[in-house]
């Protein structure tokens, strides 16, 4: 067996990646069980909810879900009747996404559940944390959206060498 690694465990993507894990099952488990939906039809309907008229591009962004998969998730809330669809006035090639009024109501009823949820942070983390945690958290989702360009032109750079 080798010696022990004198190496960083805890960089922060991987700190970020385990605590979005553990609460992501936490709260897939709530809404499945109390309201049946996932966390991420959650993300999207209270996105849609907020914003009426939402185009699907926009979605992708805020949400932070893959675009083919954002795509898959609203069609199915579609399907269920959660939200509608709508061809744009000014351009019929945008479809503008809003809640439907049982889309609404799923809403309105699993915003106490987010609260619940995040009450659990409370137990050790104080207000002031969380609402710092909470800007730290927005600050890391800028800086990659800001510096994704630089990471894909190093990506892609990484993977022709020769061409540096």
């Amino acid at each position: 067996m080798h010696s022990p690694l004198k190496i960083k465990t805890n960089y922060i993507n991987i700190l970020l990646d385990i605590a979005a894990q553990k609460t992501r099952e936490r709260g897939d488990l709530v809404y499945e069980r109390q309201l049946g939906v996932s966390l991420r039809d959650i993300r999207l309907l209270r996105l849609i909810g907020v914003q009426p008229g939402v185009v699907m591009g926009e979605l992708t962004e805020q949400s932070g879900i893959e675009k083919t998969l954002a795509s898959k998730l609203v069609s199915s809330l579609v399907q269920r009747g959660l939200v509608v669809r709508q061809i744009g006035h000014k351009d019929a090639r945008k479809t503008h996404l809003a809640l439907s009024q049982d889309g609404v109501n799923l809403v309105e009823r699993a915003e106490p559940l987010g609260e619940f949820l995040e009450r659990g942070f409370g137990k050790f983390l104080s207000a002031d944390e969380i609402k710092s945690l909470r800007t730290i958290l927005k600050k890391v989702i800028e800086a990659e959206r800001v510096t994704r360009p630089e990471f894909d032109a190093w990506m892609a750079q990484q993977a022709n060498p020769e061409n540096s």
